[in-house]
């Protein structure tokens, strides 16, 4: 073979190594050409492959991101005193995590701050709840978020997460077990208060609110 021979084979060679790097960014692996397989047949007819063409990322199974790990069916039992539902609820958030099984109405009045941040005459005394998210943030390490939310963020969100909300209106801080359909499923320490039970409907939610909401984030 002369040597023109030997260049001319070496820039056909080169061409389908172009040619595969090219296939390999358009994710063209197997079958006619152009494809990744009938490249490197071509430089050489003889090899033996076995394709397993790789999943792109964007088809991939994605892991599963960190979340929020809690128990929706945790029982949520009906307060004893008429200015606790912030505290039920927090007690709920708590023992449905899992960080503090034994947490109850008035352990969770104590770790909120009575009476400057909790108490008979006003109930939760800051509405956004800060309070609610120091005790979950210094005792449990339990991070949080708070929001004016509307019915579709809270929805949306509670099928990953878990956390409390009060309405404008309602006056009353419930605990979010999860959806119910288009409802959302909620731990409520006073069922029946203003006609809500243990789901509350977008309507409900438009009519009791705004709605000041804490949500756990990983």
């Amino acid at each position: 073979m002369s040597l023109d021979d030997d260049l001319n084979q070496l820039d056909q060679q080169q061409a389908l190594l172009t040619d595969v790097l090219a296939q390999m960014l358009q994710n063209r692996w197997v079958g006619d050409l152009p494809t990744v397989e009938a490249d490197l047949l071509a430089l050489d007819p003889a090899l033996q492959l076995a394709p397993r063409p790789p999943t792109p990322i964007s088809q991939a199974p994605q892991p599963p991101a960190p979340g929020v790990q809690w128990n929706p069916s945790e029982p949520m039992p009906r307060q004893s005193a008429s200015w606790t539902c912030s505290a039920c609820s927090l007690a709920w958030v708590e023992r449905s995590t899992g960080k503090n099984p034994g947490a109850d109405e008035w352990s969770a009045v104590a770790e909120i701050g009575q009476p400057e941040n909790i108490n008979p005459t006003y109930g939760l005394m800051d509405g956004s709840g800060s309070q609610l998210q120091r005790v979950l943030k210094d005792s449990y390490a339990l991070n949080s978020m708070h929001g004016w939310l509307n019915y579709d963020e809270v929805w949306t969100a509670v099928a990953h997460t878990t956390g409390m909300m009060s309405g404008g209106a309602w006056y009353h801080w419930v605990a979010l077990r999860g959806q119910s359909g288009g409802d959302l499923w909620i731990a409520n320490s006073a069922p029946g208060y203003k006609g809500v039970y243990d789901v509350l409907s977008r309507e409900a939610f438009n009519a009791l609110g705004p709605f000041s909401v804490v949500l756990l984030v990983p």
